[in-house]
């Protein structure tokens, strides 16, 4: 028997615009059941008896929060995410698992309200909140949810102490979450702590839980009312987890008003998620305000949500890291559903993300390409500023990137502005100061003053096929292949005093461009006051293979401590110097045809 397919409501506007009903096609629970089961198997292997919990081996690099390398750890939130699917499957050897499991993690909670890091864990079971860099306040969103899960689905098959445990456990995290606070702009911690509060509130009668849990709903709604979008824009990877919250609601929260709400910013990250989604590709394109791969891959959750149409994923050529998706009633609704399914060639797609200052998304959907640019942004290692894939819907993707990076690592300093229409995107590199590091504001950079052996921008196409071929020299790079078309100029710059070259690195399938701001052999010590100014101008045109590119040819025009771009209809201005955020977006202007570059809401109904 099929799962469900799906249709459209009439109830209202501000609904899901989905029912059940039967269907040849559709999501059979058995898909469910194999994804539970390869999830335990994958887990099975890491399971560490010793400590109850799985373990994972740590490499060098870097990772914000933590100051774990080059070690085996066991992490909080999967093990206890390894109960919960224990639980599932419900046999007495994966329920006694399943306790030992929540016997070690509930013990290594924060419960002492009156300590700064209560009611939350440490990443790992080796490093307590006390010991990392800083404590990550959202352990109590993530592992509230899965307490709140396991007492909503399994609590009654828990014996009597441990379910008390659990429970007081979640009461803890929920006590965290309302202490802290999160801002409603944060959008998949404060959906998440949502449903941890509210379901706590529900599960465990704590009234004032639950009047928290129904303000931050509605302070989230209304958020998303300032521009009709949401300020952590077109994050595959939060997006998920800010939808799973909304379908946990959905599933299990009895209250009619956060019912409500949730069931409106359901709909709302539908449309959102419809709107970036490039069909051809089957790819989320940029820009992205928070991301961890180029490649979505083959996201069964996406597919579930679409009754098994989307083609990319089956439980089958899963590899056992998605058992969450088997516990969620994913739905995308039946109105939205054609965006994902079918290619919308010549979609020039714009939204206004962020109100103050405006951050505005531009999003072109070609034949052979879709292409992104955010109009003001940082280079954070979360952030796609201008990006975009080309060619078909293969994994690995075909990716066109700019990024600016200091030692290897992406650089939080670095700022972004940018005008774009279709395949043309005008763009300037800047730098802020005060900034960050690797972290915009964990790693910030101290009196403006760092030290590195490099730091450059690097513009990567990656994924051409065999006999593309490429042309440059210091400031043009061209690639003509048979899947696409590529011009990116570098229309002037300068670090301090030295003007800016483009460097062309060719290889076999990818062409990675380089500009460098401090060359190695520079002085290690980059002092903000002496550089002063810092800036790349930039034209990029992506083209549909065997397409012309644009007639006009680019132009720049230094004006004191800003820099003028134009090229044909599109025109910008942005700052040379470093400087505050706050500067750089009172000089940025944009504008399409004369007329300053449209902000877009993506909806004009409100939540709140």
């Amino acid at each position: 028997m099929d799962r469900r397919a799906f249709a459209l409501s009439p109830l209202s506007v501000l609904s899901l615009s989905c029912q059940r009903q039967d269907a040849d096609g559709g999501w059979p629970a058995s898909w469910d059941r194999l994804l539970l089961q390869k999830a335990l198997t994958a887990r099975d292997q890491r399971f560490d008896a010793s400590q109850s919990m799985l373990r994972v081996l740590l490499g060098p690099e870097y990772r914000y929060h933590t100051r774990l390398r080059e070690c085996q750890a066991h992490p909080t939130r999967e093990s206890l995410e390894y109960a919960l699917l224990l639980l599932e499957e419900g046999s007495r050897e994966r329920m006694e698992r399943a306790l030992r499991i929540l016997d070690r993690v509930l013990a290594l909670q924060v419960t002492d309200p009156e300590s700064q890091w209560y009611g939350i864990w440490g990443w790992y079971l080796e490093e307590p909140p006390e010991r990392m860099s800083p404590a990550d306040w959202n352990w109590a969103d993530f592992n509230g949810s899965l307490l709140a899960q396991i007492e909503l689905r399994r609590g009654g098959r828990l014996p009597e102490e441990m379910r008390r445990r659990a429970r007081e456990s979640l009461l803890h995290a929920a006590r965290s979450i309302m202490r802290r606070d999160v801002n409603p702009s944060y959008t998949n911690i404060a959906v998440l702590g949502g449903f941890v509060t509210l379901s706590a509130g529900e599960l465990l009668e704590q009234r004032d839980l639950l009047e928290y849990g129904r303000q931050r709903m509605q302070r989230v709604c209304a958020e998303a009312d300032r521009t009709g979008s949401f300020a952590e824009y077109n994050s595959p990877p939060y997006a998920r987890v800010a939808l799973s919250a909304l379908v946990r609601i959905r599933m299990h929260v009895k209250d009619a008003e956060a019912r409500r709400r949730g069931a409106a910013l359901e709909r709302r990250l539908w449309e959102h998620m419809a709107a970036h989604w490039d069909a051809a590709r089957r790819q989320f394109t940029g820009p992205m305000s928070r991301c961890y791969s180029n490649d979505l891959g083959r996201p069964v959750w996406l597919e579930k949500a679409l009754s098994g149409r989307l083609g990319l994923a089956t439980p089958e050529n899963r590899t056992g890291d998605d058992g969450e998706t088997a516990l969620h009633d994913y739905r995308c609704p039946e109105d939205l559903a054609p965006r994902f399914l079918h290619a919308e060639p010549g979609r020039m797609h714009r939204e206004l993300y962020i109100a103050d200052p405006p951050t505005v998304g531009a999003s072109y959907f070609s034949r052979d390409f879709s292409l992104g640019s955010a109009s003001s942004s940082d280079f954070w290692v979360q952030r796609r500023p201008l990006f975009g894939y080309f060619g078909d819907a293969s994994r690995p993707a075909r990716i066109v990137q700019l990024r600016v990076l200091k030692d290897g690592y992406d650089f939080s300093s670095a700022v972004f502005h940018s005008v774009q229409d279709r395949g043309r995107v005008l763009a300037v590199i800047g730098f802020r100061n005060p900034g960050g590091d690797r972290h915009i504001s964990l790693d910030p950079v101290r009196d403006g003053r760092f030290e590195c052996g490099r730091l450059f921008a690097e513009f990567h196409v990656d994924g051409l096929p065999g006999g593309a071929r490429v042309e440059g020299d210091e400031k043009h790079a061209e690639i003509e292949s048979p899947l696409v078309r590529v011009r990116f100029t570098l229309l002037g710059g300068r670090f301090g005093a030295r003007p800016l070259a483009l460097r062309l690195h060719p290889r076999e399938g990818t062409l990675t461009a380089t500009l460098d701001f401090k060359p190695p052999e520079a002085p290690r010590l980059v002092e903000w006051a002496q550089v002063r100014t810092g800036f790349a101008a930039l034209a990029l045109e992506v083209a549909d293979a065997g397409a012309p590119f644009a007639g006009a040819q680019p132009r720049m025009r230094l004006a004191g401590d800003a820099v003028d771009l134009e090229w044909g209809d599109l025109s910008m201005r942005a700052l040379t110097r470093v400087a505050p955020a706050e500067e750089h977006a009172r000089v940025f202007e944009a504008r399409i045809g004369g007329q300053p570059a449209p902000q877009p809401r993506l909806s004009e109904v409100r939540l709140a």
